[in-house]
């Protein structure tokens, strides 16, 4: 079977279906029994603000004048929501950041460039509103988990911010199939998630071949790939070394030089694991991320 039919199966929607539940199903939760053991008494929660087209985003912080950390879930595109990566927002509430935690529309009702759009209206609704929610706007950092990656990169590559946090990234979305080819270990069903990310997201027909003209907002790691790092902000990458999408979070430190970067590869760990806060390895890798942005200059606690 060819690889976008692959993707078009009943199994790949299938293992969409059971990973988005289970995904959104423990994070919420998990974020129930944080609040009833009253881990958040500390923070403040500002739920569903309006932005831009009508989408929703959650404000978390803990003190003001930190950095404005604009979050961008994961769920490939097409699952998941806000609530479900709440706990990247709370660690990076904690490092002192005022964190705006974006939900964006999904495909396939919505193909490229609906996400991206909402990417960048949501990046310019904080800068307008960060400093009325005791966010320093002048220290923007664009942060996301897998499919939010690479909305973030997209961001970093088109829009001026001062860092990006990545996580786990999947930073190409055209030839999805390029993931899986070489490697007989990934399962059947993993394969056809990811040629299902292929059929669903990009706009119709334009995610099988390679384009001629690279679009930072749909493949930001060909984009730096051919047309370099300059007007990048320094980068923190974040990945373990059996995610399946680790090949791309190493492809890009690898065109990296100027650029101040920083890759974290955890042994041992898959995919979206920087969640997993009960986890010391975990906790320990935010730490070094804190570290990280504390170097650029940026106001945060390790």
């Amino acid at each position: 079977m060819d690889d976008q039919r692959l993707g078009q199966t009943p199994l790949a929607h299938l293992t969409k279906d059971a990973i988005g539940f289970t995904a959104a199903t423990l994070g919420r939760i998990s974020h129930a029994l944080s609040r009833a053991r009253g881990e958040f008494a500390d923070l403040t929660i500002e739920r569903d603000v309006a932005y831009g087209g009508g989408q929703r985003l959650d404000i978390w912080k803990q003190r003001d004048g930190g950095p404005a950390v604009l979050f961008l879930h994961g769920g490939g595109f097409q699952q998941l929501d806000k609530q479900s990566h709440w706990a990247f927002s709370e660690r990076f509430a904690r490092m002192g950041a005022v964190v705006f935690n974006a939900d964006y529309r999904l495909a396939p009702e919505h193909r490229h460039p609906a996400a991206a759009t909402d990417a960048r209206d949501a990046l310019a609704w904080v800068r307008a509103h960060a400093a009325g929610y005791g966010a320093d706007p002048s220290q923007l950092i664009v942060a996301g988990a897998s499919a939010g990656a690479n909305l973030a990169l997209g961001l970093a590559i088109t829009e001026r911010v001062q860092a990006a946090v990545l996580f786990s990234g999947l930073l190409q979305v055209t030839d999805m199939p390029r993931l899986y080819r070489s490697r007989a270990s990934v399962p059947l069903a993993i394969r056809a998630r990811m040629a299902c990310i292929g059929v669903e997201y990009p706009p119709l027909g334009k995610g099988w071949e390679l384009p001629a003209i690279e679009d930072p907002t749909l493949d930001p790691l060909l984009h730096v790939e051919r047309r370099g790092e300059d007007g990048l902000p320094p980068l923190f990458v974040s990945t373990g070394s059996v995610d399946n999408v680790l090949e791309d979070s190493l492809r890009l430190c690898a065109r990296l030089s100027a650029v101040p970067h920083e890759l974290d590869v955890l042994p041992g760990f898959g995919h979206a694991f920087q969640g997993f806060l009960f986890s010391e390895p975990v906790r320990a890798m935010w730490r070094r991320c804190a570290r990280f942005l504390a170097a650029q200059g940026l106001r945060v606690r390790y």
